[in-house]
């Protein structure tokens, strides 16, 4: 009896898994519409995953010179200040 039990428990832990992921799945294709209609809202994603990651110190990133090209000053600028490093003045 108890292996029937257990049997029933992995079954549904599976099935909810399996519905989990086609939650998470739907969410990413929602997301990948929504930076297909707005250019912006995926550089400021990937500015945000920059951030981040560069919270830890000690943290090495290389990033492609073309990414960077792509962020303009303002944006920069906004990305520093986030990580609170901007020296008072600037």
């Amino acid at each position: 009896m108890s292996r029937q039990a257990q049997a029933e428990r992995e079954k549904l832990a599976r099935v909810l898994l399996g519905q989990a992921e086609q939650e998470i799945a739907q969410k990413f294709v929602e997301a990948a519409d929504l930076y297909a209609r707005s250019p912006a809202a995926l550089q400021l994603r990937a500015m945000n995953i920059i951030y981040e990651t560069t919270k830890e110190r000690g943290a090495t990133i290389l990033i492609p010179t073309s990414m960077v090209d792509s962020m303009n000053p303002a944006g920069a600028l906004g990305l520093v200040a986030a990580a609170g490093v901007l020296p008072k003045g600037a």
